[in-house]
């Protein structure tokens, strides 16, 4: 009998010290907070949502995805800041929000550069890597960058036809920073207005139109809607979006949880390239059957006077800013030509307008 209770009393120390083990010794999931200020149905945070599922099963639920759309956790301009002070963990958002943090790297919207968006993507990637004055900016604001996630060529949408530069003067259009200096160069009438405030500004003729409305967004934004003629200047990609994580985080993360980061990092980028190209001639078939919508490339002769009339102005005001801060704009500039040269013959790209 006491043989019995020795027994008992044995497996249930056994019983209790195993509980204990697997109480105490089961790591708990962590919650890595994923912030933009764009809604959850804008084509463009895709991206960013696949990448934190992907993250989350190769890790095997050691990291959870926890997603905060349209400024939950603070305004686009704030991002960085949230993202340095580890109130969230990534950040997909614009990078013209940020001016006083992105100075150099504004250079990749400039412009009448590239109409290619898989061309300037490579290309930021590439710079980002290996020209240390790019990526200082990135990491002197606490951030890494994840992938760019670009965006394709903006779109301009008004509410009367536009075919050249002259339909431009005197009109009142939707602009910000460096957009906003090209269409006064062009005589007309920049106007600062938020995204959220198109649809209604555009409904009322408080605007003539709006620029800075990505390609990709022109079907669900709907502003067709009031302003149904959807034209493509040819200034290119003068937006750039991108995919960020805090630094602090990054450096929490074990070796192999590293190593699985890095390569999504690879593949995250190829797949918002394929993914681009699909979503984009998806958006213009629905653009396309709307019998209300008119679509408009612009003549290359139209280009091209718009383009003479913008380029020496902004292109020289920011090469003087660079100068002035003892940054090194032109050096910049040659490389990012350079590579947006390469990388246009790499990755081929059909302008949308153009179909």
């Amino acid at each position: 009998m006491k043989g019995k209770y020795i027994l008992l009393s044995f497996l249930f120390s056994a019983i209790f010290a195993m509980s204990n083990f697997f109480t105490f010794g089961v790591i708990e999931a962590k919650t890595l907070r994923y912030s933009t200020p764009y809604g959850k149905t804008n084509p463009m945070t895709s991206s960013m949502q696949w990448f934190g599922k992907e993250f989350e099963k190769r890790t095997n639920g050691q990291y959870k995805a926890k997603f905060y759309f349209s400024g939950q956790m603070g305004k686009a301009p704030d991002m960085p800041a949230l993202c340095k002070t580890g109130a969230v963990d990534f950040i997909f958002t614009g990078m013209g929000y940020t001016p006083h943090i992105f100075k150099l790297n504004r250079g990749f919207e400039l412009m009448y550069i590239t109409e290619n968006p898989h061309a300037n993507g490579a290309a930021l990637w590439e710079l980002y890597h290996q020209y240390e004055p790019v990526r200082k900016e990135w990491e002197d604001a606490g951030l890494m960058m994840v992938f760019p996630a670009g965006i394709d060529i903006m779109a301009c949408q008004s509410r009367t036809l536009i075919k050249g530069v002259q339909g431009i003067r005197g009109k009142k259009f939707r602009s910000y920073a460096g957009v906003a200096e090209m269409i006064k160069l062009w005589g007309g009438n920049p106007i600062a207005l938020s995204y959220s405030e198109i649809y209604d500004a555009l409904n009322r003729g408080v605007l003539d139109g709006a620029f800075g409305i990505p390609s990709l967004n022109v079907y669900a934004s709907r502003f067709w809607e009031v302003a149904p003629y959807v034209f493509n200047t040819g200034a290119g990609i003068y937006a750039v979006t991108y995919f960020a994580i805090s630094k602090r985080t990054y450096k929490s993360f074990p070796d192999d949880v590293k190593k699985i980061f890095q390569q999504l990092c690879k593949e995250g980028m190829k797949r918002h390239r394929e993914w681009m190209v699909n979503t984009e001639r998806n958006v213009f078939k629905k653009l396309r059957k709307k019998k209300s919508i008119r679509i408009i490339n612009w003549s290359t002769e139209e280009k091209a006077k718009a383009r003479d009339l913008a380029v020496p102005g902004i292109w020289k005001a920011w090469l003087d800013e660079m100068n002035q801060r003892n940054l090194p704009g032109e050096e910049f500039l040659n490389k990012y030509k350079t590579l947006v040269k390469k990388y246009e013959k790499i990755y081929p790209y059909q302008n949308p307008y153009a179909y």
